[in-house]
Parts: C-alpha cells; sequence; structure tokens
C-alpha cells in the first residue's frame, strides 16, 4: 500500500516539476539584451580590423574637430553665445582647475588647452553613449553599429598610454632630460636606496596608466549595461525606466572625464616641481598624492 501511494505521489508531482522546467526554459530562451563587455568586429580595411567603438570613437572625434574649427573662427575677444560658449566654459573651467594643481596661472594657461583637449573627448564619448542610435538602435544582424569609445578596454588603454606619454613629453620639455631623470632617482641615483625607489616610481607610471585606462573603461561599461538591462526589464514603461540610469550615467561621464583630467594634470605637476623652486608647493600629501587632490577638489 506505501509502494503504491510513493508511485501516486510521484506521478502527480513529475507533471508539476515538467510543467516548472518548461516554463524556466522558455523565460531562458527568449531573447535577452545584447551585453558584450568587448567591442565587436564590424569589417576589415587593409587587413585592419574596425571594431563598433572605433567607428564610433573616429565619428565623435570628427564632430569635436569639426565644432572646434568652426568655434575657433567665430570666437572674439567679447564673449558671445553659440557655438563658442561651450568651448569657452571648458576651458575656464580647465583653466581654474590647473591653476590650483600646479598653483601658478602661467602654467595653468600653457596647459589648458591641452587637457582641455581630453577633458572634452571623454565627456563627449561618454554622453555620445546615450544617444538612441548606440548599441541596439542601429545593429548588422545583432552586431551594434556604434559603440562607445570609452566602453572599449584597448582604447582606455590607448588613451591612457597618450596621456602619460603627453605627461611625459611635457616634463622633459619643462625641466630637461637631466631634471626629468632626477624626479625618479634624485640627484644621486647610485645610492641603493635612491636607484631602488626610481625603480619603483618608473614602475608606478606603468600602474597608472593600467589604473587610469581601467577605472575609464569600467565605468562606462557597466553604465552601458545597465543602460541595457534597464531598457529589457522596463520596456513597457518606456522612457521612466531609462531617465533616471540616464541622468546617473550623465554624473559618471563628467565625473570621469574630470577625474582622468585631474590624474594626468597631477602627474605633470609632480614631475616638474622638482626643478621649480620659486613656483614649487608644499610638500603636503594634498600634493603628492593624486587621490587626495581630487577629494580636496570635489569637497
Amino acid at each position: 500500500m506505501d509502494k503504491l501511494l510513493s508511485l501516486t505521489d510521484a506521478n502527480t508531482v513529475a507533471p508539476d516539476t515538467s510543467a516548472m522546467v518548461a516554463q524556466l526554459s522558455k523565460f531562458a530562451s527568449e531573447a535577452g539584451p545584447h551585453v558584450s563587455l568587448k567591442a565587436e568586429e564590424l569589417f576589415e580595411i587593409w587587413g585592419v580590423t574596425v571594431t563598433n567603438s572605433i567607428l564610433y570613437g573616429l565619428l565623435v572625434s570628427a564632430v569635436i574637430a569639426g565644432l572646434g574649427v568652426w568655434a575657433a573662427k567665430k570666437i572674439q575677444l567679447k564673449p558671445q553665445r553659440g557655438i563658442t560658449l561651450p568651448f569657452e566654459l571648458a576651458l575656464i573651467f580647465i583653466r581654474d582647475l590647473l591653476a590650483g594643481v600646479f598653483h601658478s596661472e602661467a602654467k595653468a594657461r600653457q596647459y589648458a588647452p591641452i587637457f582641455t583637449t581630453f577633458f572634452v573627448f571623454i565627456v563627449l564619448s561618454n554622453l555620445s553613449g546615450l544617444l538612441p542610435w548606440v548599441g541596439e538602435g542601429i545593429t548588422i544582424g545583432e552586431t551594434p553599429v556604434f559603440r562607445p569609445f570609452t566602453a572599449d578596454l584597448n582604447a582606455t588603454l590607448a588613451m591612457s598610454v597618450i596621456g602619460i606619454i603627453t605627461v611625459q613629453y611635457l616634463s622633459i620639455k619643462e625641466s630637461g632630460v637631466r631634471g626629468h631623470f632626477r624626479h625618479y632617482f634624485t640627484d644621486k641615483p647610485f645610492n641603493p636606496i635612491n636607484f631602488f625607489i626610481g625603480i619603483l616610481e618608473v614602475f608606478s607610471e606603468f600602474t597608472r596608466v593600467l589604473s587610469l585606462a581601467l577605472r575609464l573603461f569600467l565605468n562606462t561599461a557597466v553604465g552601458e549595461i545597465l543602460i541595457a538591462v534597464f531598457l529589457f526589464v522596463g520596456a513597457s514603461f518606456g522612457s521612466l525606466t531609462l531617465l533616471p540610469i540616464a541622468l546617473f550615467e550623465t554624473l559618471v561621464a563628467l565625473i570621469q572625464a574630470y577625474v582622468f583630467t585631474v590624474l594626468c594634470a597631477t602627474y605633470l605637476a609632480l614631475a616638474i616641481h622638482h626643478d621649480e623652486e620659486e613656483h614649487s608647493f608644499d610638500e603636503s600629501p594634498t600634493h603628492s598624492d593624486p587621490e587626495r587632490l581630487i577629494a580636496q577638489e570635489l569637497a
């Protein structure tokens, strides 16, 4: 009798379990959002692979260059509204920021165009990822045609390398080869302690490349994933689902551009301050630590 009851229970439970498994399989088989942590190949030109991030990065760069040339032709001594105003505001903002980093108005004016270029490119590259044609807006098969340039680790690594090389070049130009060498190994490079510290300083330049690249990539890539997931989950609610995350990503885009620019400027300030005693700043933890400087600026 007990065996008969157990068989009966098994027969009644099995269909329910099968139905549950069928429902879960059906849910899992539904098409979800297209999420990819790496840039995807679109086509090749002379053996060079062109990904969706490279294509969109070139497009954004062309737009920035075109707007910059247009603004340069219209700029006047008297501030005016129009295309020149955003560029002027960005330049003034970065100039004032650099004045606090270098403790010198002359250095701030000298380097403002370079670091403003970094800032504007990163901001527009990040914000361009919020446009409707990015991601699944335009696709070739299942591959998105456009992907934010800063959402590609290869791209952020390239930007970080360019940033550090720019810092090294400007430092050598400012202090000379000998002065730049002294930044790492002091005046007595053959002292074992100084030599060891110098090697660590040189190694830190490579870690700076990685930290800049990973910070920018992860924040942008995670933002793209969040937007894709929120659009998929809240498809029936439309813009009500997208608006909060879009506002948050706009804030993240501005902060990441700010952090990248401040860190590169701080690396340059630390490299050249040894030979500028008349403009040297206090050797406090705030000036020797880029992260603390950013925290102070944000406060």
